[in-house]
């Protein structure tokens, strides 16, 4: 308790607010590079067309409303691209790197960390852990292939209860969010938090989004006031504002981790 007291009391006074919605927009920035590159590494395996489905399903996953209209739009896009080629690769690796200096910037400033350190130094950094994330969305495609052939031919076919189904299911999604925030918490920041720090702030994290996940899908569906007031543009207003939710928990579960580092410390 008095680690999520020291969460709350860090992120209101860093201006929490504020920094997720600056993580928000990088993140929408950062968004279509991301999913073009991530079709790019599953097309050496793969099909274009099947990488494509295996991405955009990959992602629109993520969201708990408008699933649908979400992967039509990322199809459409990567569908339409014109970059290609190892040159083509290497624009949208830059263009992806900003979201992880921001994703820096943010856990610098919850971690205490002082200082940005060498631009260069960070740019290569950040597009390394572009490349690693791209793997790592690979990964989780194959896992999840795994997991529903699993749940498909092994659990439905011995008659398994829809409900044990959907909690196996949402097993599966938290494990794979604890180890993505747990590579962000842990290997984004220039200087590492402690591991007892980092996976109980990366569950902490995997727990209040999934939390979120299912609040805001609630909450479309029974006040729907998104397509009320914007109309047809309600799904992009409410994929802004969920990308917004996602790093609002993103940036208070980095809080959470500095507050679980300075107890560590302070008992040190």
């Amino acid at each position: 308790m008095l680690a999520i007291r020291g969460a709350f009391s860090r992120f209101f006074a860093e201006s929490g607010f504020f920094l997720a919605a600056g993580l928000a927009f990088f993140f929408l920035i950062c968004c279509i590079p991301l999913t073009l590159l991530g079709v790019s590494t599953l097309g050496f395996v793969l099909s274009t067309e099947r990488a494509a489905d295996e991405v955009v399903g990959q992602l629109a996953r993520n969201f708990p409303v408008y699933r649908r209209e979400i992967a039509m739009v990322l199809m459409r896009i990567v569908e339409t691209r014109a970059l290609s080629g190892i040159a083509g690769t290497l624009v949208l690796v830059f263009f992806s790197t900003p979201l992880f200096g921001a994703s820096r910037l943010v856990l610098h400033r919850m971690l205490g960390v002082k200082g940005v350190g060498h631009y260069l130094r960070n740019l290569a950094l950040d597009a390394g852990l572009v490349l690693l994330l791209t793997m790592l969305l690979f990964l989780a495609s194959v896992m999840t292939a795994i997991f529903q052939w699993f749940q498909e031919f092994f659990l439905e076919a011995m008659g398994v209860p829809w409900q044990w189904l959907y909690w196996t299911a949402v097993a599966f999604s938290l494990s794979l969010s604890t180890a993505m925030f747990y590579f962000v918490y842990r290997y984004v920041p220039r200087r590492q938090p402690a591991r007892i720090a980092a996976l109980p702030g990366a569950i902490l994290t995997a727990l209040l989004w999934e939390v979120a996940k299912q609040l805001f899908r609630l909450y479309i569906r029974r006040v729907g006031v998104y397509d009320q007031i914007y109309g047809p543009l309600g799904v992009l207003i409410a994929f802004v504002m969920f990308v917004y939710y996602t790093c609002l928990v993103f940036v208070f579960g980095a809080a959470y981790v500095a507050a679980l580092g300075a107890r560590r410390a302070g008992r040190e």
